[in-house]
């Protein structure tokens, strides 16, 4: 059968999806085809939905896959909306649509209310999407396949339109977490790899394990993990959630990349949570250092899971950037709002070790944070002063319905329902209302993270850069809405100016660089040979801007 792909995927960063690739992978070695339509302005021409309609009606596919985060969602149900209207006007039959990928995963039942869908998957879908597929083209009943919300009837009724009743649809339990060491190697030629490895200036992304140990509230691990356990009737430890992607199939899969993509300058794992397992970790490591594959590459971990020999082991393979989630200054934040159990020594005394072992420390942070006071969020300001990481990367919380973070952000009375549905990353702006005197705060905070810092490191350390920005960042603060908003786009002028000042008296520093919503520390943009330009349009002011830089 062939099965087309859809992934709306537009203004926000352009990327890979691994789900979508191993979901190929997965059919094409069943002896499926397999194509792909990524809606993504960064890979123009972006098609239409006439030009959509017409591969539908050429190419024949027996099953149209979409995968979608909530916040491209509703692009995803109006382009399905979009297609079962046009077929219907011209007599057509238009195979199952089916909808995968985190928003699915997280409220099945309300997409599957929604009536356009024939299919609704839940979780890690490679082995149901495989037996639903060849259930179709045999034409056998489809209803009960795990992982999937199907009709009951196994076809969709023609009067489903608008919000349809639970009983007409069941909701299969899902089935076993897919073993990492019978996957094949993703399908990347699913995606236009090599122009999105040229775009992303050499960056490649792999993944060599899944499920991650913490149940964070912001995050879908904890929904799913509870529907798995729910489903299976095990317990946590039973499920099979943290699986492993073995070294020497690692380095295979890297060996086939290299051999098929050009000009890779960095390979990102995108794990949760890299440094979970000491062995494997370290396996990976040593597989990577022996095989002289010499690029350096990117791993997640965590304050609390990085270990010493895990650490060294990175140092010789060739890490170069280690990512660490802080996301909250506040522990008592960490610890009520987003169950990130943490100290503020864990963080200091991480970052310090990562430095020893020769590992740029990249940290992430949210701005907007259910129930956070303001004195609060400047203790996430005083955090990265304090610990002063290579670089942070700052955004503000998003509420992904079926969360807990989701919970906490309705029972506050802090929701904005339409932001959640029309802000397409986590950069853009929050979805929470805390008042307008908070929310220009926190608007602020997200766009000019480096410069709060950069005011607060003599706190901390010897900075004589704190006395460039201080005066800025009083400057900014005294802003109204209108003054901030006539100011934005000069920011990144200003930025680059008080920079080269600090560059220029030799002044550690945070500026903004490689994307608008990241503050890299100077003496890693002094040693630094490769990364990502700053791609957003307000970083290239339309008239020169004059910038006094002394404060």
């Amino acid at each position: 059968m062939r099965v087309l792909f859809v992934y709306p995927n537009l203004y926000t960063q352009m990327g890979f999806n691994h789900g979508l690739a191993s979901l190929s992978a997965v059919l094409k070695r069943a002896g499926h085809e397999t194509r792909l339509v990524n809606l993504n302005e960064n890979l123009p021409p972006v098609p239409d939905r006439e030009q959509i309609w017409s591969l539908v009606r050429e190419w024949g596919p027996g099953l149209i896959g979409f995968s979608c985060l909530t916040q491209q969602y509703d692009a995803a149900l109006d382009l399905a909306r979009w297609l079962r209207s046009r077929a219907a006007a011209g007599g057509a039959a238009l195979p199952p649509l089916v909808v995968g990928g985190v928003h699915p995963t997280m409220v099945p039942e309300r997409v599957m209310a929604c009536g356009e869908w024939d299919h609704v998957g839940v979780g890690e879908c490679e082995t149901s999407l495989l037996e639903l597929i060849e259930r179709v083209a045999d034409g056998r009943m489809p209803a009960d396949v795990p992982n999937f919300l199907s009709w009951r009837a196994g076809v969709r009724p023609e009067n489903a339109e608008g919000e349809v009743s639970a009983e007409a649809w069941v909701r299969n339990p899902v089935g076993e977490f897919p073993d990492l060491t019978t996957l094949p190697e993703p399908d990347y030629g699913l995606f236009d790899i090599q122009r999105i490895t040229d775009d992303k200036r050499g960056w490649f992304g792999l993944m060599s394990s899944r499920g991650c140990p913490y149940l964070c509230t912001y995050c879908l691990n904890h929904r799913i993990l509870e529907r798995y356990r729910e489903d299976l009737g095990r317990s946590t430890s039973d499920t099979g959630f943290l699986r492993y992607r073995p070294a020497e199939l690692m380095v295979a899969e890297i060996r086939g990349v290299l051999e098929r993509v050009e000009g890779i300058e960095t390979f990102i794992f995108d794990d949760d949570l890299f440094t979970q397992d000491v062995e494997h970790a370290i396996a990976v490591c040593d597989a990577y250092e022996r095989a002289g594959i010499g690029i350096p590459f990117v791993v997640n971990s965590h304050v609390k899971r990085l270990d010493p020999r895990v650490a060294a082991a990175l140092g010789r393979a060739g890490c170069k950037i280690l990512k660490l989630g802080i996301e909250a200054g506040s522990e008592r934040v960490r610890k009520e709002v987003l169950r990130r159990f943490m100290t503020h020594a864990d963080i200091t005394e991480t970052v310090a070790s990562a430095e020893e072992h020769g590992l740029h420390s990249s940290a992430f942070v949210m701005v907007g944070l259910p129930s956070e006071t303001r004195a609060e969020r400047w203790e996430t300001v005083d955090v990265l002063a304090e610990a002063r990481p290579g670089r942070f990367r700052t955004s503000y919380f998003f509420p992904f319905p079926g969360t807990l973070g989701h919970d906490l952000a309705v029972s506050g009375g802090h929701l904005r329902p339409e932001d959640v549905t029309s802000l397409r990353t986590f950069f853009d702006g929050s979805s929470l209302d805390f008042g307008a005197e908070e929310n220009l705060l926190i608007a602020k905070l997200g766009k000019l993270m480096p410069w709060f810092v950069n005011s607060r490191l003599d706190r901390f350390h010897g900075a004589p850069a704190a006395g460039r920005y201080r005066p800025w960042v009083e400057r900014v603060l005294a802003m109204d809405a209108h003054e901030w908003a006539a100011f934005t786009p000069r920011m990144s002028a200003v930025d680059e100016g008080l920079s080269e000042a600090c560059r220029v008296a030799g002044e550690l520093h945070y500026s903004i660089r490689y994307n608008a919503f990241m503050g890299v520390r100077s003496d890693w943009i002094e040693t630094e040979e490769t990364g990502f330009e700053w791609t957003t349009a307000a970083a290239t002011p339309a008239q020169p801007v004059a910038v006094e830089v002394s404060g």
